[in-house]
């Protein structure tokens, strides 16, 4: 089963604003997206690295059905 998760970010951190968001889809998993797993969709879509030492306190998550 494939789950999709609305992750927004909360703070200015690096080049990545707040309010910017991206959309991981976890499969077999209902867990929260990590950090790498979330680079990756910043990086597709905005074409951003994130910073070192960003963590997922930086982010917002929901469970989309």
């Amino acid at each position: 089963m494939s789950y999709l998760w609305k992750v927004s970010c909360v703070n200015t951190t690096g080049k990545l604003a707040k309010g910017m968001e991206v959309e991981v889809v976890k499969n077999g998993s209902n867990s929260k997206p990590n950090i790498k797993e979330i680079a990756v969709e910043i990086k597709k879509k905005y074409g951003i690295d994130l910073i070192n030492g960003c963590s997922l306190s930086n982010f917002s998550f929901e469970l989309k059905k």
